[in-house]
Protein backbone atom coordinates (compact mmCIF):
# COMPACT_ATOMS: atom_id res chain seq x y z
CA UNK A 1 0.00 0.00 0.00
CA UNK A 2 1.61 3.53 -1.18
CA UNK A 3 -0.37 6.47 -0.70
CA UNK A 4 2.83 8.91 -2.00
CA UNK A 5 0.04 10.42 -4.33
CA UNK A 6 -1.89 12.81 -2.45
CA UNK A 7 -4.91 13.08 -4.46
CA UNK A 8 -5.55 9.29 -5.09
CA UNK A 9 -6.03 5.46 -4.42
CA UNK A 10 -3.50 3.15 -3.47
CA UNK A 11 -1.36 2.53 -5.91
CA UNK A 12 1.45 -0.52 -6.48
CA UNK A 13 1.49 -4.16 -5.72
CA UNK A 14 3.12 -3.80 -2.31
CA UNK A 15 0.90 -6.18 -0.11
CA UNK A 16 3.24 -6.41 3.11
CA UNK A 17 0.76 -6.14 6.50
CA UNK A 18 -1.87 -7.18 4.29
CA UNK A 19 -5.07 -8.89 6.28
CA UNK A 20 -7.95 -9.36 3.50
CA UNK A 21 -5.08 -12.03 1.79
CA UNK A 22 -7.76 -12.33 -1.33
CA UNK A 23 -7.42 -8.96 -2.40
CA UNK A 24 -5.06 -10.37 -5.14
CA UNK A 25 -5.51 -7.26 -7.22
CA UNK A 26 -4.73 -3.59 -6.73
CA UNK A 27 -8.21 -2.54 -8.15
CA UNK A 28 -9.69 -5.04 -5.67
CA UNK A 29 -7.40 -3.40 -2.62
CA UNK A 30 -8.89 -0.11 -3.93
CA UNK A 31 -12.30 -0.79 -4.09
CA UNK A 32 -11.97 -2.40 -0.30
CA UNK A 33 -10.20 1.11 0.98
CA UNK A 34 -13.07 2.78 -0.63
CA UNK A 35 -15.84 1.02 0.85
CA UNK A 36 -14.22 1.34 4.23
CA UNK A 37 -13.53 4.69 3.73
CA UNK A 38 -17.00 5.64 2.70
CA UNK A 39 -18.16 3.79 6.25
CA UNK A 40 -15.50 5.90 8.20
CA UNK A 41 -17.20 9.15 6.60
CA UNK A 42 -20.47 7.71 8.24
CA UNK A 43 -19.28 7.47 11.43
CA UNK A 44 -17.12 10.26 11.83
CA UNK A 45 -19.26 12.74 10.01
CA UNK A 46 -23.08 11.81 8.83
CA UNK A 47 -23.60 9.64 11.84
CA UNK A 48 -21.48 11.21 14.61
CA UNK A 49 -21.95 14.33 16.63
CA UNK A 50 -20.49 17.74 15.49
CA UNK A 51 -17.00 18.62 17.75
CA UNK A 52 -17.62 21.90 19.52
CA UNK A 53 -15.64 24.38 18.55
CA UNK A 54 -12.39 24.93 20.85
CA UNK A 55 -12.82 21.48 22.60
CA UNK A 56 -9.74 19.04 22.65
CA UNK A 57 -11.52 16.86 19.84
CA UNK A 58 -8.01 16.82 17.63
CA UNK A 59 -6.09 14.07 20.20
CA UNK A 60 -3.24 11.96 19.42
CA UNK A 61 -6.24 9.08 20.34
CA UNK A 62 -8.68 10.00 17.81
CA UNK A 63 -6.21 10.62 14.78
CA UNK A 64 -4.88 6.77 15.02
CA UNK A 65 -8.44 5.81 15.34
CA UNK A 66 -9.80 7.75 12.29
CA UNK A 67 -6.43 5.94 10.54
CA UNK A 68 -7.97 2.84 12.08
CA UNK A 69 -11.28 2.96 11.23
CA UNK A 70 -10.45 3.74 7.16
CA UNK A 71 -7.87 1.26 7.05
CA UNK A 72 -7.49 -0.85 10.13
CA UNK A 73 -9.40 -4.02 8.72
CA UNK A 74 -7.85 -4.35 5.27
CA UNK A 75 -4.10 -3.47 6.70
CA UNK A 76 -2.15 -4.30 10.09
CA UNK A 77 -0.46 -0.98 9.59
CA UNK A 78 -4.01 0.76 10.28
CA UNK A 79 -4.05 3.33 13.15
CA UNK A 80 -0.55 2.67 13.94
CA UNK A 81 2.31 5.27 13.59
CA UNK A 82 5.05 4.57 11.21
CA UNK A 83 7.82 3.40 12.75
CA UNK A 84 10.08 3.27 9.41
CA UNK A 85 11.68 6.78 7.58
CA UNK A 86 10.04 7.68 4.83
CA UNK A 87 11.07 9.82 1.80
CA UNK A 88 8.55 12.56 2.94
CA UNK A 89 7.42 13.25 6.72
CA UNK A 90 8.99 13.87 9.57
CA UNK A 91 11.43 11.30 11.53
CA UNK A 92 9.81 8.68 13.42
CA UNK A 93 10.70 9.40 16.42
CA UNK A 94 9.56 13.14 15.95
CA UNK A 95 6.07 11.81 15.12
CA UNK A 96 4.25 11.99 18.53
CA UNK A 97 5.86 15.34 19.61
CA UNK A 98 5.10 16.75 15.63
CA UNK A 99 1.20 15.34 16.29
CA UNK A 100 0.93 16.93 20.29
CA UNK A 101 2.12 20.49 18.14
CA UNK A 102 -0.38 20.08 15.73
CA UNK A 103 -3.44 19.31 18.23
CA UNK A 104 -2.29 22.41 20.37
CA UNK A 105 -1.87 24.61 17.64
CA UNK A 106 -5.04 23.65 15.78
CA UNK A 107 -7.16 24.20 19.41
CA UNK A 108 -5.67 27.78 19.41
CA UNK A 109 -7.17 27.93 15.62
CA UNK A 110 -10.21 26.43 16.40
CA UNK A 111 -10.22 28.39 19.71
CA UNK A 112 -14.10 30.53 20.09
CA UNK A 113 -12.03 33.91 19.96
CA UNK A 114 -9.89 32.86 17.06
CA UNK A 115 -10.50 35.23 14.16
CA UNK A 116 -8.99 32.77 11.50
CA UNK A 117 -11.50 32.07 8.43
CA UNK A 118 -12.65 28.60 8.80
CA UNK A 119 -10.94 27.50 4.84
CA UNK A 120 -7.45 28.36 6.32
CA UNK A 121 -8.13 26.43 9.16
CA UNK A 122 -8.82 23.61 7.15
CA UNK A 123 -5.63 24.32 4.63
CA UNK A 124 -3.21 24.42 8.29
CA UNK A 125 -4.57 21.65 9.54
CA UNK A 126 -4.48 19.49 6.31
CA UNK A 127 -0.92 20.50 5.57
CA UNK A 128 0.46 20.13 8.86
CA UNK A 129 -1.00 16.32 8.98
CA UNK A 130 0.30 15.31 5.81
CA UNK A 131 4.01 16.99 6.62
CA UNK A 132 4.17 14.74 9.69
CA UNK A 133 2.89 11.85 7.57
CA UNK A 134 2.65 9.83 10.63
CA UNK A 135 1.60 6.83 8.92
CA UNK A 136 2.98 4.08 6.28
CA UNK A 137 -0.01 5.06 3.67
CA UNK A 138 -2.95 6.44 3.64
CA UNK A 139 -1.83 9.51 4.86
CA UNK A 140 -3.61 11.90 2.17
CA UNK A 141 -7.10 10.28 2.52
CA UNK A 142 -6.54 10.23 6.09
CA UNK A 143 -5.97 13.87 6.16
CA UNK A 144 -8.75 15.24 3.98
CA UNK A 145 -11.32 13.21 6.32
CA UNK A 146 -10.15 14.57 9.51
CA UNK A 147 -10.48 18.40 7.33
CA UNK A 148 -13.96 17.44 6.49
CA UNK A 149 -14.56 16.47 10.35
CA UNK A 150 -13.51 20.06 10.86
CA UNK A 151 -15.62 21.32 8.25
CA UNK A 152 -18.52 19.35 9.08
CA UNK A 153 -18.05 20.52 13.18
CA UNK A 154 -18.01 24.61 11.65
CA UNK A 155 -21.30 23.48 9.95
CA UNK A 156 -19.74 23.94 6.45
CA UNK A 157 -20.48 22.44 3.34
CA UNK A 158 -17.67 19.88 2.77
CA UNK A 159 -15.38 19.84 -0.26
CA UNK A 160 -15.68 17.80 -3.30
CA UNK A 161 -11.88 16.39 -3.35
CA UNK A 162 -10.99 15.18 -6.68
CA UNK A 163 -9.74 11.67 -8.08
CA UNK A 164 -7.18 12.43 -10.06
CA UNK A 165 -7.48 8.77 -12.15
CA UNK A 166 -11.37 9.99 -12.85
CA UNK A 167 -10.47 13.35 -14.21
CA UNK A 168 -9.06 13.99 -17.46
CA UNK A 169 -6.49 16.64 -15.94
CA UNK A 170 -5.71 14.71 -13.05
CA UNK A 171 -1.79 14.95 -13.49
CA UNK A 172 -2.06 18.43 -13.41
CA UNK A 173 -4.90 18.52 -10.97
CA UNK A 174 -2.61 16.51 -8.38
CA UNK A 175 0.63 19.10 -9.92
CA UNK A 176 -1.22 21.91 -8.73
CA UNK A 177 -1.61 20.81 -5.67
CA UNK A 178 1.74 19.32 -4.78
CA UNK A 179 2.71 22.93 -5.61
CA UNK A 180 0.60 24.37 -2.85
CA UNK A 181 1.98 22.13 -0.48
CA UNK A 182 5.43 22.97 -1.15
CA UNK A 183 4.35 26.15 -0.29
CA UNK A 184 2.76 25.47 2.29
CA UNK A 185 5.86 23.98 3.84
CA UNK A 186 7.64 27.11 2.96
CA UNK A 187 5.25 28.81 5.54
CA UNK A 188 3.06 30.69 2.39
CA UNK A 189 -0.66 28.94 2.56
CA UNK A 190 -2.52 30.84 0.22
CA UNK A 191 -2.30 28.20 -2.65
CA UNK A 192 -3.36 25.18 -0.89
CA UNK A 193 -6.30 27.73 0.47
CA UNK A 194 -7.28 28.69 -2.87
CA UNK A 195 -7.26 25.10 -3.64
CA UNK A 196 -9.85 24.00 -1.22
CA UNK A 197 -11.74 26.74 -1.80
CA UNK A 198 -11.98 25.55 -5.48
CA UNK A 199 -12.55 22.08 -4.29
CA UNK A 200 -15.55 23.79 -1.92
CA UNK A 201 -16.75 25.67 -5.08
CA UNK A 202 -17.63 22.20 -7.18
CA UNK A 203 -19.59 20.93 -3.91
CA UNK A 204 -22.11 23.51 -4.45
Amino acid sequence: MNDSQPISATSGGDTSGLILIHLTTSAARNAAEAEAISRAYDKYIFRARRKKRGTEWLTDDFIRKVHFGMFGAIWECGGTYRKTRLNIGVEPQAIREQIRLLTGDFLSWDDSTSTMPIVEVAARLQHRLTHIHPFINGNGRHARLITDIFFYARQHRLPQWPQIQLVTDGNEVRKRYMTAMKEADEGNIAELITFIDDCLEKSH
